[in-house]
């Protein structure tokens, strides 16, 4: 389902007055403008982590990290260095359970508010979008969303690059398929996530589209 999104605020407002049970993971968003999504799960990653911010400072782009919070309390310089090169960092749960198998509402609202508490002490960053993990919903993670008022964001095109089987020319195959609005899954360790994303870039530019975050994708109105 694509939605379409005007202001970071408008967002936000459209979000909460759309109730929690109707409320659609966000795949994509409605946009004339050429602007796609790089998102990259589960980091920081020791390692993997400043591969990839020195790649995206080199070719001038801002991705989203969606961050697993028992991570960021690893790696809180990692994390900062994620805001303090200007890309955005986002909720991807504590632990990375299966919350959409987890009826316990107590123990997913700790997942979500524990690690919003960790990024923020860490980074003076307060997230306001989610990626579930493994994109598990059920109807016990959908209230905590909705007590929170955070948006969760799934995506357009994942390469599966978390599968050992999957090569590099097959991630690269996959994502270099998004257009404009789209989201794009990717995790931060794989090292050939890192070595496929130069020809990523390369050929999503090709098509002409340049590089925003999720909530500046959010906040774009689309063109009629």
């Amino acid at each position: 389902m694509r939605l379409r999104f005007l202001t970071p605020a408008l967002a936000i407002l459209a979000f909460l007055m759309t109730s929690v049970s109707a409320q659609p993971m966000i795949k994509s968003v409605q946009t004339g403008q050429p602007v796609v999504a790089l998102t990259f799960d589960d980091g920081p990653h020791a390692t993997q982590t400043p591969v990839l911010l020195e790649l995206f400072a080199r070719e001038n782009i801002k991705v989203t990290f969606f961050e697993i919070g028992q991570n960021v309390a690893k790696h809180p310089d990692l994390a900062r260095a994620i805001v303090t090169a200007g890309h955005e960092i986002a909720n991807h749960s504590k632990t990375h359970p299966k919350l959409g198998d987890m009826s316990d509402i107590a123990a997913i609202r700790a997942e979500l508010v524990e690690t919003q508490t960790i990024i923020k002490e860490a980074t003076g960053i307060t997230p306001v979008v989610f990626r579930a993990p493994y994109i598990s919903h059920g109807p016990a993670l959908w209230t905590v969303l909705g007590e929170l008022k955070l948006p969760s964001i799934s995506g357009s095109f994942s390469a599966s690059d978390w599968d050992a089987k999957v090569t590099e020319d097959q991630i690269i195959a996959t994502c270099s398929q998004a257009g404009a609005g789209d989201i794009v899954i990717l995790h931060t360790w794989p090292e050939k996530t890192a070595d496929a994303l130069p020809a990523i870039i390369a050929n999503l530019r090709a098509k002409g589209l340049r590089f925003v975050t999720v909530s500046e994708l959010l906040a774009l109105a689309a063109a009629k």
